[in-house]
């Protein structure tokens, strides 16, 4: 069938309209004219696979990546630069418009413009991959949009090129290291995934192995060897995750090597961090997105989700914060953190946002939301509005949780009335469809 694509989608697929209803199309851009197959048709929509472009967006391109078209991290490397910040600013205003209900022509979100990311190759700081066993050896690389296909590769675009040369001795050694791959299908294996962190600005590393079994002594010498091979590595660890599912990293993580942590630069500050924790893949648009977020608080501030400190050094030179983390070991290093960078007036804080805020008591001019992408519990929301600060600045990596949150800040039936003042999207992640989203909001009087 031929298909005319209006717009993306969140998972970076062309939607198309028939009297049949809605198609997504991946691979297809909007404004292009496309000869499509339909290879999954449910009630109300249906997938189809690109056969062929009848008319090609003017702003397409060839994909850099020798797997684009099989691995599926990045979903916009066929489209020109400057047309992936404009779909993702598109992306914001559909998820304001379709879920939160607002009006795009509002003050607040005129103008509503994705900022770029200072570099589009080469810019992440950390990256996962799974480990699985292909033609009977272990081998890591990345899954196959929307499979657990593993796609084998020597180095990856988007990665920093500390990451692509760590990885390309690592996939050599794989094999010597006699550990079994991990299998989805049985939930069962030794060697689940290799995780690899730089700091950019620093030149450390971090290398770690994560095991979904205990290992004998003979596989730790194996591992142990590692340190000789890998030389420039600052820290070698082991993680322990010992479930089943989905999720990378379990609970408990040894260190082989060095002190388990390594160390990162965001403007005058230093930043350490570990295996599990997180800090954000895109040194440099990060610290462009925490000046930005700097600029919008004011006075004393509630900052929720504070991880390991970073975008509280930028909000103690506003005033004193209160820096609130569920994780208690990246509570831990945010208090090391902030005593290495000589910062006094911060007090940290830790447990689940929602309960921490049913304790505290004082007024704050601003609460600082950043929290993961399923967005904030309603407590946490409904407890800012009590709180009734100046104003709220809420930090996203999701539109649709966003939107969704915003809808409940910005009610007109609560007693402390906001409204959105500006909102700004930063590309954290290019050649990706995903987008991190920058909203004040200040309240009505």
């Amino acid at each position: 069938m031929e298909l005319k694509i209006e717009k993306m989608s969140s998972d970076g697929s062309g939607i198309a309209r028939t009297e049949e209803g809605v198609v997504f199309v991946p691979g297809a851009l909007p404004e292009e004219t496309v000869e499509a197959e339909v290879v999954v048709r449910k009630k109300d929509f249906a997938v189809a696979r690109l056969v062929a472009l009848k008319e090609a967006h003017p702003r397409r391109i060839a994909p850099a990546c020798p797997v684009f078209e099989s691995c599926g991290s990045c979903q916009l490397q066929h489209a020109e630069y400057g047309l992936q910040t404009e779909l993702k600013a598109g992306l914001v205003r559909d998820a304001l418009a379709r879920i939160g209900g607002f009006d795009l022509r509002e003050e607040g979100f005129s103008g509503l413009e994705c900022a770029p990311s200072p570099q589009i190759w080469g810019y992440r700081n950390k990256a996962s991959f799974p480990v699985r066993k292909i033609r009977g050896k272990p081998v890591a690389g990345f899954y196959q949009a929307g499979s657990h296909r593993l796609v084998q590769l020597e180095s990856c675009p988007v990665n920093a090129a500390p990451l692509n040369r760590h990885f390309g001795v690592l996939q050599r050694e794989l094999p010597k290291l006699g550990m079994d791959a991990w299998s989805d299908r049985e939930m069962k294996g030794t060697l689940r995934h290799i995780v690899l962190r730089a700091g950019l600005h620093t030149g450390e590393t971090l290398f770690s192995l994560v095991v979904g079994s205990r290992l004998d002594t003979a596989k730790m010498k194996k591992i142990a060897s590692l340190s000789g091979i890998l030389k420039n590595v600052t820290t070698l660890t082991l993680n322990h995750n010992l479930r089943p599912g989905n999720v990378i990293l379990g609970e408990r993580t040894e260190v082989l090597r060095g002190d388990g942590l390594i160390s990162e630069r965001l403007d005058g500050w230093t930043l350490r961090y570990d295996t599990e924790s997180f800090f954000q893949v895109n040194t440099d648009q990060s610290i462009r997105l925490y000046r930005h977020v700097q600029g919008l608080a004011a006075g004393k501030t509630l900052e929720l989700y504070s991880g390991v400190g970073s975008m509280t050094c930028y909000l103690s030179e506003v005033g004193f914060v209160t820096a609130v983390e569920e994780w208690r070991g990246a509570v831990g290093l945010m208090k090391k953190n902030l005593e290495d960078n000589g910062i006094g007036n911060v007090r940290a804080l830790c447990g689940r946002a929602e309960d921490v805020m049913t304790d505290l008591t004082g007024e704050y001019d601003s609460v600082v939301l950043d929290p993961p992408r399923s967005g904030c519990e309603r407590r946490v929301l409904d407890k800012t509005g009590e709180f009734a600060p100046e104003r709220i600045v809420y930090v996203s990596c999701n539109p649709s949780t966003l939107a969704r949150d915003l809808k409940i800040l910005t009610d007109g039936e609560k007693k402390t009335k906001y409204t959105v003042k500006s909102i700004r999207a930063f590309d954290m992640f290019p050649q990706t469809v995903h987008v991190e989203t920058v909203v004040l909001l200040e309240r009505r009087r």
